[in-house]
C-alpha cells in the first residue's frame, strides 16, 4: 500500500493519542479508522442493537471507548444499518468481531498484539509495521462477510457465477440450488442426478424415454427382433404359451457380449 492508502489515520490518531494505553488500544483505533474509511459512522459505545434517528454520527471514537483495555464495544451505521464492534483482549490475542444486527450476520479477526503492535506512538507503519497485511485481513476477513458489494477504495467488483447469465453451454450441476435452469424437453440433465445428490432425488446412470420405463407395456408389444425400447437390457426368451403378442428372440443381440465358454455344457 502507498502512504494514500493511509489517508486519514493520523488525524484520527491525533485525537486519541493521549488516551491511548494498550497495544489493544492500537489495534481498536485502527480498525475504528479502517471503518470510517468505508464510510461507516460511529453512534456511540456498548451493545445496543436498537438505533434511533436522534443519534449522532461521528467519524471519531466516543468519549469511554477505552475504558476497559481488555473488552471494546463500539456501534457503528452504514447504509442506515447497524453494527456491532466488539474487541477483545484474550490473554494476548485480539479477537474482534463484527455484527450486522438486521441479519445476524458475523464476521471476525484475530490477532497477535504483541506480534501485530510494536510501538503506542507514531505513523500507522510504526505503530504496525505490517500495516499494509493487517488492513487486507480487516477488509477480506471483518468486512467483506457482513457488507453487500462493498466496493470502497476504487475496488472493482468481479464478475460472480450468480451475477453471469446462464449460457447454453455451461455444464449442468445437479446439485446447484438457485440457478435458473435451460431448456430439457426430454430430462437429459436429471441422468445421474440420482447418484450426485445425497437425498437420492432423480434418476440414475440409466437414461429413461419420456414417459418412463413400463416393463408390461414394453414386453408386450409386436416389435422387430432386437432391442425392445424402454427397456435396461435386450431381452431374450424362450416363446410363452401360444399368445401371438409375445415373441421369441432365439438368439442374445449381437451386441451381447456372452462370457467365455457359454455354450460349452460341462461348465
Amino acid at each position: 500500500m502507498s502512504e494514500s492508502d493511509y489517508f486519514g489515520f493520523e488525524l484520527i490518531f491525533k485525537t486519541v493519542e493521549g488516551s491511548i494505553n494498550a497495544k489493544s488500544d492500537v489495534l481498536m483505533t485502527v480498525i475504528h479508522w479502517y471503518l470510517i474509511k468505508n464510510s461507516f459512522r460511529n453512534v456511540g459505545i456498548g451493545d445496543d442493537k436498537t438505533l434511533s434517528e436522534s443519534e449522532e454520527k461521528s467519524e471519531l471514537l466516543p468519549d469511554g471507548w477505552n475504558a476497559n483495555p481488555l473488552s471494546y464495544a463500539l456501534r457503528y451505521v452504514n447504509n442506515d444499518q447497524l453494527y456491532i464492534l466488539h474487541g477483545t483482549d484474550s490473554r494476548g490475542t485480539m479477537i474482534v468481531n463484527l455484527l450486522k444486527v438486521k441479519t445476524l450476520d458475523v464476521s471476525n479477526i484475530t490477532l497477535n498484539i504483541e506480534d501485530t503492535v510494536k510501538q503506542l506512538k507514531g505513523s500507522i507503519t510504526s505503530l504496525i509495521p505490517e500495516a499494509s497485511t493487517v488492513l487486507s485481513r480487516i477488509r477480506d476477513c471483518l468486512l467483506k462477510p457482513v457488507i453487500d458489494g462493498n466496493q470502497k477504495d476504487g475496488e472493482a467488483q468481479t464478475e460472480t457465477e450468480t451475477q453471469r447469465p446462464v449460457r447454453s453451454d455451461d455444464p449442468v450441476n445437479p446439485l446447484q440450488i438457485g440457478r435458473p435452469r435451460l431448456p430439457d424437453p426430454l430430462g437429459v440433465g436429471n441422468v445421474g442426478r440420482g447418484d450426485l445428490d445425497p437425498l437420492g432425488r432423480g434418476g440414475g446412470m440409466i437414461f429413461e424415454p419420456p414417459g418412463g420405463f413400463n416393463p408390461l407395456a414394453d414386453l408386450r408389444r409386436p416389435g422387430p427382433r432386437g432391442p425392445i425400447p424402454g427397456a435396461r437390457f435386450d431381452p431374450f426368451s424362450p416363446p410363452v404359451g401360444s399368445n401371438p403378442r409375445f415373441y421369441r428372440v432365439p438368439d442374445p443381440d449381437p451386441d451381447h457380449m456372452p462370457p467365455p465358454g457359454y455354450d460349452d455344457m460341462f461348465m
